[in-house]
């Protein structure tokens, strides 16, 4: 019995040295990133924790595996870089590309998750950032310093945030004698902030959900088991495209763009309010 337990006692204390051997190692390649970040960019705030895991997804493209990283922010540029300071970035984009930020869920004393969607080089990416709930804080305060008033203000709105998507969908327009005619196969990938509009990777229109207006789910008269059409306007411009739960896909697109003109919640209290379970929340809930 005595050597079972000198076993046990001697495995359980060789797991924990080389689990704070791998630790210091994460430590010492955060460092090297963070100051090569920082040699190039000497203003920007780096946030990093070795909880911390990210992924980047182009839509209808390709998605890295969630991983460690170092996420540094600037006026001047976003860089998502992973712990090999020898390795490139996952992402590199300027504020203007920034379209939208959000955390899907409260702050919870765990983990917490955060999305960034970007609009670069004809690409829509999302990243996807997960920190605990310091590092989250931390993040979302340095993403406010380089977002626009529109998008802090998008920020703070109330969940959940409306996501749906990427759906195949043809681009309609009806002919003389009132017939849907369909164009070349589209996807349609609609945001909290926008309705995007994609030729495989390729973002072919990104519509403010803000201009989008009279939004209809219309049945085919002319061809009545074929798909339906969602139907809306854009600065008096009329758009259709014929998808196969366009109903529902019309009901999200009514809230998304009705949201994005509600006012945002406002605390009465400057910092802190208390949610139903006991935990402080931010102003931003």
């Amino acid at each position: 019995m005595s050597v079972v337990i000198l076993g046990t006692i001697g495995a359980t204390v060789g797991w924990g040295v080389v689990a704070a051997v791998r630790e210091g190692r994460r430590q010492n390649a955060a460092r090297a990133v963070i100051e090569r970040l920082r040699r190039d960019d000497p203003g920007c705030t780096c946030v990093y924790t070795g909880a911390g895991r990210a992924s980047v997804e182009a839509i209808n493209g390709a998605r890295t595996r969630r991983a460690q990283f170092v996420i540094a922010l600037s006026p001047s540029r976003v860089v998502l870089h992973p712990l090999n300071q020898n390795a490139p970035p996952r992402a590199v984009f300027a504020p203007a590309d920034l379209r939208w930020f959000g955390r899907p869920k409260k702050y919870s004393a765990g983990m917490n998750e955060i999305w960034l969607h970007v609009e670069q080089d004809g690409v829509w990416t999302r990243l996807v950032l997960r920190l605990p709930r310091a590092q989250m804080e931390s993040l979302v305060r340095a993403l406010k310093e380089i977002a626009t008033p529109e998008q802090v203000t998008a920020y703070r709105r109330r969940r959940p945030y409306i996501h749906a998507g990427p759906l195949t969908a043809a681009p309609a327009a009806q002919d003389m004698l009132g017939a849907w005619v369909l164009e070349a196969l589209r996807s349609l990938y609609l945001t909290p902030s926008h309705l995007v509009v994609l030729d495989g990777t390729a973002v072919m229109r990104a519509i403010p959900l803000e201009q989008v207006q009279k939004i209809a789910a219309v049945r085919r008269l002319d061809q009545p088991g074929a798909s339906g059409l969602v139907r809306f306007e854009v600065d008096g411009e009329a758009l259709a495209f014929a998808l196969d739960d366009y109903e529902t896909f019309a009901a999200s697109l009514a809230e998304a763009a009705r949201r994005t003109l509600e006012d945002p919640v406002q605390w009465l209290r400057k910092k802190k309010k208390y949610g139903e379970a006991g935990e402080p929340e931010d102003e931003d809930e």
